[in-house]
């Protein structure tokens, strides 16, 4: 099974308060901003150097929620200069955002070879949050995705020049350099709720990641495998599907449910509620809902909302907490649940500085990693 680490790169205005949706000018700190990419850079590569088979980009534009990696492909560039081993992924890039895809094309086709060819490029629909910010019309969103997807597939692979018109994007000659260093193209993953959009991923072939509880992971993992074999045309792997996890390592048996309590469900610092809270977030996420459906799940009629880093989240299966064995148990179990062979772990969560989730992966990658890798 492999593991991979999810970075969350937020950005906090302050220690005492929450940071606002859109984060303004005037909190980030000018000399603090330098120190913390030369601290990601370090940290991304100890990722490295401890083993983990690849380390995720995220894109997310004006909240503290990722608020220093707006672009996954900037930070991810310079990310294939410290590293050596490990596979560089996004997850995902809002094609939607970008009105030149043929630029994204050429810019992921640098990075696999900066990298030879480490890259797993993901792509995603754009969350309210990303959608505001760039004024993308929900409405339009998916489209804009799927066109880019299948333009940026045939830029990679197509050897001569061709034209492509389509509704959002016009080109009278499409001929990119470099080409990527994988061939016939870098294997490309998603993620995704909706019925729609898994059919879609299932009849591209690619990698598909599932977050919330494992229940419902293992209906929307066994829903894409299922559609993959009767409509896509092949059969997906364990090595074709992952879970994602919230993560908190202890060197010693503790009462887990009373720590989360303690450590994460009391912390309203850094609690990101601005979807909510925010008018037009709210107003998009409406809209996106109007065009999916979740009748392909059996165990719940919707997915769940809720937060991971609490008790619930816990027993959901949602947060893997705990000492490394028990860590190890629940693994095996979701495992075997969902037919998983990708894991992706992220312990940088809310109060949880990068110091912080480095001590706890250092104990992960000693007594975890080497076993959940050999399952």
């Amino acid at each position: 099974m492999e593991v991979w680490f999810r970075q969350t790169a937020p950005y906090y205005g302050s220690d005492d308060e929450p940071t606002p949706f859109p984060v303004p000018g005037s909190m980030w700190n000018y000399d603090r901003g330098p120190v913390l990419y030369k601290k990601r850079m370090q940290f991304i590569r100890r990722m490295d150097e401890l083993g983990f088979d690849t380390i995720m980009f995220t894109e997310h534009h004006y909240g503290p929620n990722g608020g220093l990696m707006p672009s996954p492909i900037a930070l991810m560039s310079a990310a294939t200069q410290v590293t050596e081993r490990i596979k560089l992924n996004t997850m995902g890039i809002a094609l939607a955002l970008y009105p030149q895809p043929v630029r994204v094309a050429e810019e992921l086709a640098m990075i696999d070879n900066l990298s030879n060819g480490r890259l797993l490029p993901g792509f995603i629909s754009g969350t309210p949050q990303n959608l505001y910010a760039y004024n993308v019309t929900p409405g339009e969103e998916r489209e804009r995705y799927h066109e880019a997807y299948d333009l940026m597939v045939k830029a990679w692979t197509e050897p001569e020049p061709f034209e492509w018109h389509s509704k959002y994007y016009d080109y009278p000659c499409v001929s990119i350099l470099p080409r990527p260093v994988q061939r016939p193209h870098p294997r490309c993953w998603t993620t995704a709720t909706s019925r729609e959009s898994i059919e879609w991923a299932a009849t591209k072939q690619m990698g598909f990641m599932s977050h919330g509880p494992t229940i419902e992971c293992a209906d929307r993992l066994g829903y894409f495998k299922r559609y993959a074999e009767e409509n896509g045309g092949w059969t997906p792997g364990p090595q074709d599907l992952g879970i994602a996890r919230e993560m908190f390592v202890s060197p010693k048996k503790v009462n887990t449910e009373e720590y989360i309590r303690e450590r994460f469900e009391r912390d309203r610092v850094h609690s990101f509620t601005h979807r909510a809270a925010n008018q037009y977030l709210r107003e998009i996420d409406q809209e996106r809902f109007k065009v999916r459906t979740y009748d392909y799940l059996t165990a719940v009629d919707s997915p769940f909302q809720g937060a991971a880093m609490t008790v619930p989240g816990y027993c959901s299966g949602q947060f893997l907490a705990g000492t490394p064995d028990e860590i190890i148990e629940e693994v095996i179990r979701q495992k075997e649940a969902t037919g998983a062979g990708v894991l992706v772990v992220r312990s940088e969560v809310g109060s949880v500085n990068l110091d912080e989730a480095l001590e706890g992966l250092e104990l992960f990658a000693k007594e975890v990693l080497p076993v959940v890798q050999k399952l």
